[in-house]
């Protein structure tokens, strides 16, 4: 008899962010399914209902409330009863905290989010589906000076695949802001700034991830023109050192 793993969709637009969920929940019995938009994971509940979603709210083609809004209306009956629905996301405020309450969301993950913190959520999630609430996942631990340590539970060797990937896709993500510069697209630029953010926090370059959040907070307030430009370039001359780092 086979036994089919519980699926869990990772609702995800940035890469590093991707990757990190699946290296840390590698080791847990699920069917993890990746998506990078709105219409994908519509497309992925389609295929098969899934025992837990995991979704960020900053999305390329919407908001991840979006998402959360269709199957709360849903949840009375049907495959969407038997979902955990968890926001990851670190752009949470109180008007938000109350949205998600409304659409009955099981716990909010706020990023840069630890390895154990995941793991944690995660299979509290799947406990609590069989009907034995699981005891709330402990907060992430604050971080310290070590990454490693901080993020990734003292996994050096996950840490260091993390950090490769993440490298790899740095070129991409560069890219990606000097069109939306290019645009003027500024709901793209604090996109970018908002996933570079999270990402060089948990490889513990604090400098590029200060300047990642300046660029996001200027987008976030509409500023255009000159100062953005500014802080978009000093964050992009910070992301190129580290790249060329190594």
């Amino acid at each position: 008899m086979v036994t089919m793993l519980p699926r869990v969709l990772l609702v995800e637009d940035d890469a590093h962010v991707r990757r990190f969920v699946q290296l840390a929940l590698e080791d847990l019995d699920i069917a993890l399914v990746p998506c990078a938009t709105l219409a994908e994971a519509r497309r992925a509940w389609s295929a098969g209902p899934a025992a837990m979603v995991l979704t960020d709210l900053t999305l390329p083609d919407g908001s991840g409330l979006d998402l959360l809004s269709g199957l709360a209306g849903t949840q009375a009956e049907g495959p969407a009863a038997a979902c955990r629905m968890v926001v990851f996301s670190g752009g949470v405020d109180g008007a938000v905290e109350r949205q998600l309450a409304a659409l009955k969301v099981w716990r909010v993950l706020r990023k840069p989010a630890s390895v154990g913190a995941l793991v944690g959520c995660v299979s509290d999630a799947l406990a609590s589906l069989a009907a034995t609430p699981g005891k709330a996942s402990a907060p992430p631990a604050a971080p310290v000076q070590d990454p490693a340590v901080a993020f990734f539970g003292g996994d050096r060797a996950l840490y260091a695949a993390y950090r490769q990937a993440c490298l790899a896709q740095f070129a991409h993500d560069l890219a990606a802001g000097d069109a939306a510069m290019a645009a003027a697209d500024v709901a793209a630029v604090q996109r970018v700034a908002h996933n570079l953010k999270s990402v060089l926090t948990m490889l513990g370059e604090a400098d590029a991830a200060r300047l990642a959040r300046a660029a996001e907070e200027l987008a976030a307030g509409g500023a255009a023109g000159a100062p953005l430009a500014e802080a978009w370039l000093r964050l992009r001359e910070q992301v190129a050192a580290v790249a060329a780092a190594g």
